[in-house]
């Protein structure tokens, strides 16, 4: 029952994100910006349940904050090179496209860790 509330909170903050698409105004192309955080949102709180079994809080959420950090920076790179290429290369676009589902499970992972740490012991 403790991992209830910090699910909710991770799953309402990503469904804001995305309903205001903040993916796209971020670099995510307009087509996909919802669908990718939509995508990875599932995976990422599945991971951070699974690590809130290993890992202490802390760790964790350091842990999935770097991780976000480096997909986000995946996306863009992969960004800026497959306009670069002039939409020529399929290997930036896989990273722009990938990069984004990464950032929204690791963006999920890291909020249920952050709400989890801040969740009272009972």
């Amino acid at each position: 029952m403790r991992h209830m509330l910090p699910l909710i909170l991770a799953v309402l903050t990503i469904a804001v994100l995305t309903y205001g698409d903040v993916a796209k105004s971020l670099g995510a192309h307009p087509w996909w910006s919802q669908k990718t955080l939509m995508i990875g949102t599932p995976i990422g709180l599945i991971l951070a349940a699974l690590a809130s079994l290993k890992i202490t809080a802390l760790p964790r959420t350091i842990l999935f904050t770097l991780f976000t950090l480096a997909a986000f920076g995946i996306a863009k790179y992969g960004q800026t090179q497959f306009a670069a290429s002039y939409a020529e290369d399929a290997l930036a676009g896989s990273l722009w496209y990938f990069g984004w589902i990464a950032t929204g499970t690791m963006l999920s992972a890291g909020l249920f860790s952050v709400f989890q740490t801040l969740m009272p012991r009972s």
